[in-house]
């Protein structure tokens, strides 16, 4: 054969396995997500995006989304909040995703949504629970609880199940996150016929010290502290320090083995509501945490459980739509509900509402127990 036969064949030959490799490509079904991967953040977002792609494995392993191949495509933002949207936009310039996930800060989810919305991709956030994400467009989802509508619910539960009758309200002075968590948690204790006794902040230990005096000298019953895990057990320790007997509530600030390794007996007894838990008996929570631990060597969070359960319920949706097109999957996930998800089942309604349960959950001396769940 000539050289230049040869050279020719072999060109059109490359030409084709190209445009075959380009064809499997396009073929697939492409989720993606802007997470962070690195930076102060990253300890989360690998959780998160370790759900999300567990989630896709297994869905290749049934036979993808009517026999296509489901692709995760992801982008790190390096924990840096004003780079989402502009990577979600790229993403979606370059990969053409069917659905697109969040991330766990509320500020980067924002960005990203906005992308998505301007766009018509329709947009799930799984995982950022500081404002309601939704409100930035109809082609925004979410299937966590927002922060305050936590609260809420750990303050129904205070009063209707532990049948507290007062409250102190105690945070620090520099976190509006928290204040505005009181906030909501003082709503809804007054809305159930409780009274706020105390509503107080601290900006160091020492101030720390003096609050709980004034908690005790209060007459709670119960004392609402949200924080972040540093916080939680110095709050821990101080209440126990200034023997204070009020039931002690938290946010999922206080879910940190942070908490226990620095509070150790200090925490026991104390409740705390979060989305997620090893410790329900269910077989889908079952076959998830064995799944995860042998994909990752690893137990998973609560962001990788809220990621899992999210991208099945997309995928599922998709299963049912003829074509994978983003309009019709925005309409198949509008008013839809997903009782398989191991943090617990959740409707989303035609409005984009979304009603899941809260667990409850109690540091006890041997690790955490399972106090209640609550639906806000």
């Amino acid at each position: 054969m000539p050289v230049a036969a040869s050279v020719s064949r072999r060109a059109v030959l490359a030409g084709l396995c190209l445009a075959g490799c380009r064809l499997r490509r396009g073929h697939d079904v492409v989720v993606g997500t802007v997470a962070a991967r690195t930076g102060e953040r990253a300890p989360w977002g690998v959780d998160l995006v370790r759900g999300l792609e567990l989630a896709v494995e297994q869905q290749n392993a049934r036979g993808g989304v009517n026999g296509r191949r489901v692709r995760l495509a992801v982008v790190d933002d390096e924990s840096r909040d004003e780079r989402a949207g502009h990577l979600t936009a790229r993403m979606i310039e370059r990969e053409a995703p069917l659905a697109l996930f969040g991330e766990v800060s509320s500020a980067a989810t924002e960005r990203a949504a906005a992308a998505a919305q301007r766009r018509g991709v329709p947009f799930i956030s799984p995982a950022a629970t500081g404002r309601d994400v939704t409100r930035v467009g109809d082609w925004v989802f979410r299937t966590n609880l927002t922060d305050a509508e936590q609260a809420r619910a750990l303050a129904r539960y205070a009063r209707q199940t532990l049948q507290r009758r007062r409250v102190a309200l105690v945070y620090r002075r520099s976190s509006i996150l928290h204040l505005a968590m009181a906030d909501a948690f003082a709503q809804a204790f007054r809305a159930g016929g409780g009274e706020v006794a105390l509503r107080d902040s601290y900006a160091d230990d020492t101030e720390l010290v003096r609050l709980v005096g004034r908690v005790r000298a209060s007459n709670a019953d119960v004392v609402y502290a949200p924080a972040d895990a540093p916080d939680a057990g110095r709050m821990a320790v101080a209440l126990r320090q200034g023997r204070c007997a009020a039931q002690v509530l938290g946010n999922d600030g206080w879910a940190s083995p942070e908490v226990r390794r620095y509070a150790q007996d200090a925490v026991v007894g104390a409740l705390y509501a979060d989305g997620f838990t090893l410790n329900i008996p269910r077989t889908e929570v079952d076959a998830f945490v064995q799944g995860f631990r042998e994909r990752y060597r690893a137990l998973p969070g609560t962001f990788a459980a809220l990621g899992f359960d999210a991208m099945r319920w997309v995928l599922h949706a998709a299963q049912r739509a003829p074509q994978a097109e983003a309009t019709t999957l925005r309409e198949l996930l509008l008013g839809s509900r997903w009782d398989e998800a191991v943090a617990g089942p959740f409707v989303v309604d035609p409005r984009r509402n979304l009603a899941r349960a809260v667990f409850v959950l109690r540091y006890e001396r041997d690790g955490v127990g399972v106090a209640g769940t609550v639906t806000p």
